[in-house]
């Protein structure tokens, strides 16, 4: 399969990629930069730079068709953050993939009530941040319903790896109380980098969501 990561040498990307790549698809890697992945592997060697402004090829109208000038059969958008970029991005692809990744948060459903959070819960989505990306998830939710692109939307939580501080249960970065954690004082819910593309790669063969 044909897959274009959209920000793939970020926190995801790094591990995401190279197990694509792995899996046996030709990857292409789209970013603003030529920044280097966290972490290295022989498989970045397989895989097309493309190298392209999101923010200025949207400003223009033309990101989602410049995606399109790499024939994919799927994209995983891990860069999304407004309803408007997208849209951008499903007018364009829509009629010529067979699936959008969508890399969504936690923080759409706000603080829970009850747990563990189902996704038939009751929504309410925490911060700028939240309520932006819960806006993006009603539109693309609406446009698979409605027959269009078909789109998988998943919920990281806080990510952290090596060489990154975590942030704490209190919201900070004060690492002291991990400490107390692995003494068993405290617990905490995160979400490695490495273990976020697991998500990703599961879901690359999803029909139905």
């Amino acid at each position: 399969m044909r897959v274009i990561v959209i920000g793939g040498t970020g926190h995801i990307g790094t591990y995401l990629i190279p197990r694509l790549v792995e899996a046996g698809h030709v990857v292409t890697n789209v970013s603003r930069s030529q920044r280097q992945p966290y972490t290295s592997s022989a498989a970045w060697r397989k895989v097309a730079q493309f190298t392209l402004d999101r923010d200025a090829e949207e400003s223009t109208g033309q990101f989602g068709k410049r995606l399109l000038e790499a024939n994919p059969d799927a994209v995983i958008d891990l860069t999304c953050y407004t309803v408007e970029s997208a849209r951008q991005l499903v007018e364009a692809l829509r009629g010529h993939v067979s699936h959008l990744l969508h890399c969504g948060t936690i923080w759409v459903h706000g603080v829970s009530v009850e747990v563990p959070t189902t996704e038939e819960q009751a929504r309410h989505p925490f911060g700028e941040y939240g309520c932006r990306k819960a806006a993006i998830e009603e539109y693309l939710l609406t446009e698979t319903r409605r027959g269009g692109v078909p789109v998988t939307i998943l919920h990281p939580g806080h990510l952290v790896g090596r060489g990154w501080a975590p942030l704490n249960p209190l919201g900070n970065f004060n690492t002291s109380v991990f400490v107390e954690l692995a003494q068993g004082k405290k617990s905490v819910c995160r979400i490695w980098e490495e273990n976020a593309y697991t998500m990703f790669t599961r879901t690359m063969s999803a029909k139905h969501l």
